[in-house]
């Protein structure tokens, strides 16, 4: 019971933290699809496992459905399978299973059983193998062509995983089909064993779908760091030049989600900074001191150029010039976020560096 429930949790928890992945394109649709319907059966099945009942039919639906979603994505990634074929199979047994959903009781499930009670079992584990153990072959194949590291172990972790799911209702079917076939043999005995194994398959692929987000965990928080460093600079810039602002935050934030996102959303914070120091550059005297590499004179340098702005005159004689910056973005972040320490740790944009009437309008 208290794996089950621990299951069920970890689900919805991934389905709920994989929310924003629904933007990015239909991998990442057909992979939330796939753990929202693995939820769903565990959480349908929670109660009754709790209260010793049945599972109900509607849990067994979600699971059949689950694996076809997990299917389908695999077949995406690898580009082999025929969709509408794994469907139409799929609608067949889910059919078949609606109609003749008469689960055996859960004192002794096949005492007493009928032919459309076995029937029902055997073609439920059944199918439910042939799905998960085609799942468990193509995530094989995808883990071993993944680059060398973690996401590779965790491709093959979930793929691991799926093959237990797989053997578990494989070796369920059997049972059925051997009892069914007048074999003696106590199939409430072989429950427990056959309930750790589809456990731990679920936990398995629980923990390797997790490997790939841990991982890609880091530069994101990372990307979250600098944009919150990048505030200050970026905030007196988007006050003194608003039409240099592509995008509002808070659109932003809604908007450009995942790894990708939060990694453009730090380059246009970037790009507007930059944009808004070259607007500002004309308001920068020659006269200004410039030491290179040392953020604090940088920030100094663009309050005098702020103070500058307010008098809504530039500066006689040729502008001056900013620091130069290594040519990569992340040369870009680092710079400019050092520059921004140094811009609230001086308190310019409180007090300095008053900034001045705005100038255009925002897009």
């Amino acid at each position: 019971m208290i794996a089950s429930a621990a299951v069920a949790v970890l689900l919805w928890v991934t389905v709920v933290a994989r929310l924003p992945n629904l933007r990015r394109d239909l991998r990442q649709r057909l992979l939330w699809a796939n753990l929202l319907f693995c939820a769903l059966a565990a959480s349908f099945a929670l109660p009754a496992i709790a209260g010793g009942r049945p599972v109900p039919v509607a849990a067994h639906l979600c699971a059949i459905v689950a694996a076809q979603l997990l299917l389908s994505f695999v077949c995406l990634v690898t580009g082999t399978g025929r969709p509408w074929v794994q469907w139409s199979l799929t609608g067949a047994m889910l059919a078949f299973l609606t109609i003749s959903a008469v689960p055996a009781t859960p004192e002794d499930p096949f005492r007493s059983a009928t032919a459309t009670e076995v029937a029902y079992w055997a073609v439920f584990h059944g199918y439910l193998a042939f799905l998960m153990l085609l799942n468990a072959r193509a995530c094989t194949i995808i883990g071993r062509a993944a680059p060398s590291g973690y996401v590779r172990r965790g491709i093959l972790t979930m793929g691991n995983g799926i093959l237990l799911i797989g053997l578990y209702a494989l070796v369920k079917a059997l049972l059925i089909g051997a009892w069914d076939a007048g074999v003696p043999l106590d199939l409430t005995a072989w429950e427990p064993w056959l309930v750790t194994v589809r456990t731990a398959g679920a936990l398995l692929y629980l923990f390797g779908g997790a490997v790939p987000a841990v991982v890609l965990l880091g530069p994101v928080l990372a990307a979250y760091r600098s944009l919150v460093v990048l505030r200050p600079l970026w905030s007196a810039m988007r006050t003194a030049f608003p039409e240099v602002v592509l995008m509002s935050p808070a659109r932003a934030a809604l908007q450009l989600t995942g790894v990708g996102g939060v990694r453009l959303r730090l380059y246009r914070r970037v790009i507007e900074i930059r944009d808004g120091l070259l607007a500002l550059r004309p308001y920068l005297p020659a006269g200004c001191p410039e030491e290179i590499g040392d953020p604090a004179v940088e920030a100094k340098r663009i309050m005098i150029a702020l103070r500058q702005r307010e008098t809504g005159l530039p500066p006689d004689g040729t502008p001056g010039r900013w620091a130069p910056v290594g040519p990569s973005m992340d040369d870009e972040v680092e710079w400019l976020s050092r520059v921004s320490r140094a811009y609230r740790k001086k308190g310019l944009s409180r007090s300095d560096a008053r900034t001045p009437r705005p100038s255009g309008s925002p897009r």
